[in-house]
């Protein structure tokens, strides 16, 4: 996903779909859709712009480790052409430190599904896939101009978790020196890039709720933070995060509720007082809570054990869902 201002953001489908770009006008709620003339969708995972608002296009996604066709195309500013389809370039490339197509379990780290542009050049995250997990981030650093490259080992960072499910990085964005790293749990925020390297750079996390997240990206201002899921059980959703206030994540398609996760605590606060209801069920199905109310509900404490959990939310009669990784 990619913010190009007064609301819109334009986003992409993971692989397995067409090679399209979409617009979304979180405004008008409404799209529009671009098709990419000669590029193909193996496995697109992320959007960055430069200081020129052209838009790359990350084809990289490598779950099993093994791909030899890794590449990035790269569109002039969506918003200045005026038909539904769009002439790319490519940005192919390998990492310098990969020999083994897949490497050893313990070495499987050259997936990625994050990237941001800095100064001519695009960076990318890998997605840590090692058994056992190690939580490390690596940073790759290529030319921006179409090419065939070698991605450079430049630096990395470690996200340590329960589970590679819950820290491992899924998208990216840079907003001046503030770097945006995505999990499937958290919004990372680090402070610093480009004059400190990761590890110095000051740090801070936000919760906002386990679900297949797949992209992120600053909005109007360094603290509107919007954020995307894919579908699986739960998703397709947009939502939006300001840091500056509550730091609650609000599902953009809802106006009717706000929605707060963290590792213990799971609350919901309704817009305006009415009467809605709330589910909760095991990953296996099991019910585990139900329970009514009309403005505000936590479910936090001992009201639940750890575990993942399926929460449906009905409001007005209709049903919301989401996954909460309940870890405290």
């Amino acid at each position: 996903m990619a913010y190009y201002g007064g609301g819109v953001v334009y986003l992409v489908n993971d692989g397995g779909n067409g090679p399209k770009l979409f617009r979304f006008d979180t405004a008008q709620m409404g799209y529009t859709t671009f098709d990419i003339l000669n590029g193909s969708n193996a496995d697109w995972e992320d959007l960055t712009t430069d200081k020129f608002n052209n838009l790359y296009i990350g084809d990289f996604g490598n779950n099993d480790n093994e791909r030899k066709n890794l590449r990035i195309y790269k569109s002039p500013d969506p918003e200045t052409i005026f038909s539904n389809q769009i002439a790319v370039e490519t940005i192919a490339f390998t990492y310098e430190n990969q020999t083994n197509f897949p490497p050893a379990d313990s070495e499987l780290n050259f997936d990625c599904e994050a990237m941001v542009w800095h100064q001519d050049s695009l960076y990318i995250f890998t997605k840590n896939r090692t058994d056992p997990y190690d939580g490390w981030s690596y940073m790759y650093v290529l030319p921006d101009s179409p090419g065939s490259y070698v991605a450079k080992l430049r630096d990395s960072i470690q996200f340590t978790a329960s589970d590679k499910r819950l820290g491992w990085i899924t998208a990216a964005d840079l907003r001046g020196d503030s770097l945006l790293l995505l999990s499937s749990s958290k919004v990372n925020l680090g402070v610093g890039f480009g004059a400190k390297s990761l590890s110095e750079m000051i740090w801070e996390s936000y919760d906002v709720g386990f679900s297949q997240k797949e992209a992120v990206s600053f909005g109007a201002k360094s603290t509107d933070i919007f954020i995307s899921d894919e579908l699986n059980v739960i998703g397709n959703n947009l939502y939006y995060l300001n840091i500056a206030e509550t730091a609650s994540l609000e599902m953009l398609k809802a106006k009717k509720f706000k929605v707060h996760q963290t590792s213990s605590s799971f609350s919901i606060s309704l817009k305006n007082r009415r009467l809605a209801h709330i589910r909760v069920f095991a990953t296996m199905g099991t019910e585990m809570y139900n329970m009514s109310f009309d403005e505000e509900h936590v479910i936090s404490g001992d009201d639940l054990p750890p575990s993942i959990y399926i929460i449906q939310l009905i409001v007005d009669g209709e049903s919301y869902d989401f996954k909460w990784a309940k870890t405290e």
